[in-house]
């Protein structure tokens, strides 16, 4: 006998077949055996029938205590102006992807990109990154039930499809791990669900010197290869390391090629930054930079103002960021197939941001404003320069031609985790096009 799907038993017909010894690879129904269960039918020498009858239990037993993960993915901001595919940070725009056991395969999708988003299974980018974290941890992947919650803007320059395929390999990664300690516990105080970082998740942690990704056999034992195989799955994929760098690990990361593949290293953001997001409306992103030599004077150009931006970081010193954005390189690209770029980023400066720069390869455009004192809720009139920041984007791209709307967020610290629930924070019919994150 064995338990089904449903923790009933069912009967099932004996016979033995011989002792199993390395050759049984597959269930009876067809799914990959646990690589637990094939190596301990060859450790004890079970029979064919013995090892899909411990197939079956444990299944069972997986199906019926893990049910449910919800993840939690930040948007990113690529580039930073002229840190080409190299530099990014993560904002406080969250996507959730949630997984559970499912008898029947079963994508939701819902959130302001819910239209634009795959549902295909082959095509779906959560689905994409479970499967690959069942296969990271040599597991078969089970039928699944996914639910996407869509806030970050898809197709906008600011990380959507690196979140989706981030939030599905962590959420699958924990449904699949035999820890179960792994999942986020309770806070009845606050009532809300504490959050576990990815790092957490998997038990591993930043390196003292502030790096993620640390090169070395150190990254790939234990549970944290894990966080390294998701580092490079993504990066296979061809996207950003601007954005998917962010996603995982949160707050500024400059991502560095190695022998050994993408590492991550992180740069803190100081305190009362604020994130202006310009998403114009019914635009998708540019493509990318070919990958082709770049001019000698221009690359030189960009490593400079990559260093200063850099600095402006770790010092807090902001006084030469809108210099330090500066890029030579991907905004010249990127112009060429959004012409109105150049007046919207120069509405951000004559307003008052601190610097203002494509995101990623765009269409949308950051502004960064400093000097915040406190949460959203409590700005005082004299302290909303972030309003007339957006004010002014939406009110230039709107004479070009190019109507739009305005994200407001702080950087985020954290990257990827389990469970947490974030609020989004007022619009007024007056600023209906300004959306607060907090």
């Amino acid at each position: 006998s064995s338990i089904g799907p449903r923790g009933r038993w069912r009967a099932r017909g004996g016979g033995g077949r011989g002792a199993c010894r390395g050759r049984l690879s597959m269930a009876a129904n067809g799914a990959p055996m646990l690589p637990e269960v094939a190596e301990f039918g060859q450790k004890y020498g079970l029979t064919d029938d013995a090892a899909q009858e411990l197939q079956g239990l444990m299944s069972a037993s997986i199906t019926l205590t893990q049910k449910k993960v919800t993840v939690s993915v930040p948007a990113s901001v690529a580039h930073l102006g002229p840190g080409l595919e190299t530099c990014g940070m993560a904002v406080d725009i969250w996507d959730e992807i949630s997984l559970e056991y499912a008898e029947e395969f079963c994508i939701e999708i819902s959130g302001e990109s819910a239209g634009e988003v795959p549902r295909a299974k082959d095509k779906n980018l959560a689905a994409a990154g479970a499967a690959s974290a069942f296969e990271a941890s040599g597991r078969p992947c089970p039928t699944l039930r996914i639910a996407c919650v869509h806030r970050i803007p898809w197709g906008k320059g600011l990380g959507a499809r690196a979140a989706s395929f981030v939030g599905g390999f962590l959420a699958g990664s924990v449904l699949c791990s035999e820890e179960l300690s792994c999942l986020a516990a309770t806070d009845q105080t606050n009532n809300l669900h504490r959050e576990r970082s990815l790092a957490e998740v998997f038990n591993q942690r930043t390196a003292a010197d502030g790096s993620a990704g640390v090169e070395g056999p150190a990254a790939r034992k234990g549970s944290g290869g894990n966080v390294d195989a998701l580092l490079q799955s993504a990066i296979s994929r061809g996207w950003n390391p601007g954005n998917v760098c962010p996603a995982i690990y949160g707050a500024l990361q400059i991502g560095v090629e190695t022998p050994n593949g993408l590492r991550s290293h992180r740069v803190p953001v100081p305190n009362g930054l604020v994130c202006v997001v310009f998403v114009p409306d019914g635009l998708g992103e540019a493509v990318p930079l070919p990958k082709q030599p770049v001019d000698r004077k221009a690359a030189i150009f960009n490593v400079g103002r990559t260093a200063l931006l850099i600095n402006c970081f770790c010092t807090n010193d902001f006084g030469m960021f809108a210099k330090a954005a500066e890029d030579t390189l991907a905004t010249a690209h990127t112009s060429k197939q959004f012409p109105w770029l150049a007046t919207v980023l120069q509405s951000a400066l004559d307003a008052g941001a601190t610097g203002a720069m494509p995101c990623g390869y765009g269409p949308s455009v950051l502004a960064l404003v400093t000097g915040r004192t406190g949460d959203v809720l409590a700005q005082s009139s004299s302290n909303e320069l972030e309003r007339a920041v957006a004010k002014a984007m939406i009110s230039k791209a709107s004479e070009v031609g190019v109507p739009g709307r305005v994200l407001i967020a702080k950087p985020a610290d954290a990257g990827a985790h389990v469970v947490a629930q974030k609020t989004e924070l007022r619009t007024t019919e007056a600023t209906e096009r300004i959306v607060y994150f907090q």
